[in-house]
């Protein structure tokens, strides 16, 4: 770890605020967001991913099916190493498209993956839970939807001690304080003009980092590039 590393980590040790960002997929993250609350504000960051993406396109090799999801893995982690976030997963396997929230949850099996999730929350401790899709249709894909859907569902349960007491033994019920969708402009034009500050938040994620010598754009860009097989970070020519 070099000296800028090193800076940024113990400039963590001033904040205890931590943030769990969950969604469905390696590359549904959120990279500006994630190195903005884990470089720039300092805070304790997570992206949970329900999948490894199994189900997933290739563009730089023949591997497929759970070979996939170990490379798609090892890219998560890779991106994680740049903007400075942890990384968790579930048992949910990535079947492929799926048309619906309903299809997902019952091909994954809705209890054991909820169980996942109040799992990672009761270990991580955060404060704020971000989902990157609405748990609703507007989120496009089955899977999308009920990683929302499971999000909500945990931000309840994992400070009830009467759900999943099992894992009781391990860690103790935990209350998250806030839940947020993070919106895009990209779904909905009108977004910016919708900021009250109120139900909805805006956050410039911009901004320079001295220490490493980047923009948070940069370190953002430099993350996501690592989801290579997904096509990003890679020339077509």
């Amino acid at each position: 770890m070099d000296p800028s590393e090193i800076y940024a980590s113990l400039q963590k040790m001033s904040q205890t605020t931590r943030v769990l960002y969950i969604a469905a997929h390696p590359d549904d993250e959120n990279t500006r967001l994630l190195t903005f609350l884990s470089r720039g504000k300092h805070f304790e960051t997570a992206y949970l991913s329900l999948t490894r993406g199994d189900g997933g396109q290739n563009l730089i090799g023949d591997e497929q099916g759970a070979d996939l999801g170990v490379v798609r893995t090892q890219e998560l982690l890779a991106a994680r190493r740049v903007d400075g976030t942890r990384q968790f997963f579930t048992r949910a396997i990535d079947f492929g498209y799926s048309k619906s929230a309903q299809e997902s949850l019952s091909l994954w099996q809705h209890d054991s993956i909820l169980s996942d999730v109040v799992w990672v929350i009761r270990q991580f401790q955060p404060d704020i839970i971000i989902t990157r899709f609405p748990p609703d249709e507007r989120a496009g894909h089955g899977h999308h939807t009920a990683s929302a859907m499971l999000a909500l569902e945990a931000f309840d349960l994992a400070a009830d001690p009467g759900a999943f007491p099992e894992q009781l033994k391990w860690c103790e019920p935990w209350k998250v304080e806030r839940v947020f969708w993070n919106a895009s402009s990209w779904w909905d034009k009108t977004l910016p003009d919708q900021v009250d500050n109120k139900t909805v938040f805006g956050v410039d994620v911009g901004g320079y980092d001295p220490i490493l010598g980047m923009s948070y754009g940069e370190l953002a860009g430099k993350a996501r590039s690592q989801h290579r097989s997904q096509g990003f970070g890679v020339s077509p020519y």
